[in-house]
């Protein structure tokens, strides 16, 4: 757990060096249009209640799949999309930024230690995991892959391929955008905003 926690500390730290750097780079967004209806599906969040579509209904969200285990992709997105939320909350009420959802893909290793491992990014993030099946369904209504490459490891140190895009979805639980990372946090929120009020 240490070492991990000294990964995640050196991650984020190259996410601030990166954030004030030189990161005028064009935001990687594409529209989905017309916007895609998420499946139905049934996972749990890292406290242990249920999650399904209709706790994507009425807000926000911005949904990207990992694994705790994740040297880099996933804990740079993480730290990258709290200063993306940051600068959206210049220009949206508290109430109104997304809720930045981490699809963990790895049960066997992910759930026991789900709540701790987002803990480490923000309070309000929100962990979701379960069944393989379910997982499946929403990877899939999210247009994404993931594969545990478990035949090339004889322990639990295997490595999972994953697609890295982020999902927006409105508040009717559609997908209505995809960012690829990385995010610069300024130009990220002013995209993100014009998605959010109907803006091309």
């Amino acid at each position: 757990m240490r070492r991990l926690l000294y990964g995640i500390g050196l991650l984020l730290w190259l996410a601030g060096a990166y954030l004030t750097g030189a990161a005028a780079q064009d935001i990687k967004g594409v529209r989905i249009d017309p916007p895609a209806r998420l499946p139905s599906f049934e996972l749990v969040d890292q406290h242990g209640g249920t999650f399904g579509v209709k706790r994507l209904t009425g807000q926000w969200s911005m949904i990207l799949i990992g694994f705790t285990q994740c040297p880099d992709v996933c804990p740079f997105t993480l730290a990258n999309l709290e200063a993306v939320r940051a600068e959206l909350g210049l220009r949206l009420r508290p109430d109104n930024l997304p809720n930045i959802v981490f699809l963990a893909v790895d049960p066997e290793r992910d759930q026991a230690v789900l709540k701790d491992y987002l803990n480490h990014f923000h309070t309000d993030y929100v962990g979701i995991t379960g069944e393989p099946q379910e997982i499946d369904k929403l990877v899939a209504g999210l247009d994404a892959f993931y594969r545990l490459e478990k035949k090339h490891s004889k322990d639990r140190r295997y490595n999972v391929k994953h697609s890295a895009a982020v999902s927006i979805i409105n508040p009717q639980a559609e997908i209505v955008a995809k960012l690829s990372p990385p995010f610069h946090p300024h130009r990220t929120a002013d995209y993100l905003f014009k998605v959010m009020k109907g803006v091309q």
